[in-house]
């Protein structure tokens, strides 16, 4: 079967301007053929121009988008394959294969939920450590909560759809809240890894970072930490 007849690609994009390129680069790298990527874009910068000047050789459909979890889900809506991939608008790969590897192990698998290991790609020493020991923890947990990070999550869409999709009034962690829905038997981290570079870390401060998702964990399961908790340094 075709790649595109078993994948749609959710991309929620904001003001990526400086990235969005290199993430659609980044796909052509990926042999992907005419696999539809739909972009759910709410950016006020150049970010739609950028998106038109570099989609080239892909099938790529920009729709409105809006906060992350609005964002992911208008774009699910529109899918009909039997699979969803959801991608950063800053994600970057290292290897040519990883979609495909990634895809055939869901299939292969019969898997709900398939995730990937995290990776620095500006060689920021603090944020390589930091991702490094988030990679060692999520293989510790995965097997009672899964977590296929959002910024690349590959998933069943009747699971996906079943489950409701993202939980929209949850202003951050959505991708953790929806992966712990899912049965650890039927997830699993393959062994390659996305790239991202230490922006977040250089907005909230590394200890911050690292504090801000102690707490978020912690009080997973805390409703009123989550329906007044300040997301706007982690987005904005």
């Amino acid at each position: 079967m075709k790649l595109s007849d078993q994948i749609t690609i959710v991309v929620p994009c904001k003001n990526e301007e400086d990235y969005i390129s290199h993430l659609l680069d980044s796909f052509r790298s990926q042999d992907i053929g005419d696999t539809k990527i739909i972009i759910a874009d709410c950016s006020t910068d150049n970010t739609r121009q950028v998106i038109k000047e570099n989609s080239y050789s892909l099938k790529v459909e920009v729709i409105e988008g809006g906060p992350v979890s609005f964002a992911k889900n208008n774009g699910a809506r529109l899918v009909t394959t039997p699979y969803i991939l959801f991608i950063d608008a800053d994600v970057r790969f290292f290897k040519g294969n990883v979609i495909k590897d990634a895809v055939n192990e869901i299939v292969s698998k019969n898997l709900d939920l398939v995730g990937l290991n995290i990776k620095c790609y500006d060689n920021d020493k603090r944020a390589i450590i930091g991702f490094t020991l988030f990679n060692i923890i999520n293989h510790t947990l995965k097997y009672f909560s899964p977590f296929a990070v959002g910024a690349f999550m590959l998933t069943r869409r009747d699971r996906f759809e079943e489950f409701g999709g993202f939980p929209e009034k949850t202003v951050t962690s959505e991708d953790y809240f929806l992966s712990r829905m899912y049965s650890p038997r039927k997830f699993k981290i393959v062994s390659h890894y996305f790239g991202q570079d230490s922006r977040r870390f250089k907005k909230m401060g590394y200890f911050g970072m690292a504090t801000y998702l102690v707490k978020n964990f912690i009080n997973r399961n805390n409703k009123a930490y989550w329906d007044n908790l300040d997301s706007s340094k982690y987005w904005n």
